[in-house]
């Protein structure tokens, strides 16, 4: 299983956001796992959340510039 901390790609972190969702949702899933695992979760959603803001910056100066010439501008997240 890959850390949070190697993942990515937007798909990577939601896809392991759904993993964690599926697991906490098990009966036999222990506190301490529990735990990790929230604590896991709240650093993918913060990083899924990074990169959709990113993407929205990014469409917004796209869009803005349609009216001219296309100017694409690099963010870094």
């Amino acid at each position: 299983m890959k850390s949070s901390k190697n993942l990515k790609s937007f798909e990577e972190c939601f896809s392991r956001l759904e993993k964690i969702l599926e697991r906490l949702e098990s009966e036999d899933v222990t506190l301490d796992e529990t735990i990790k695992l929230y604590e896991e979760g709240l650093t993918l959603t913060k990083s899924c959340y990074d990169k959709l803001t990113g993407a929205e910056m990014r469409i917004k100066e796209i869009n803005k510039n349609l009216k001219g010439d296309i100017e694409i501008k690099e963010f870094k997240q």
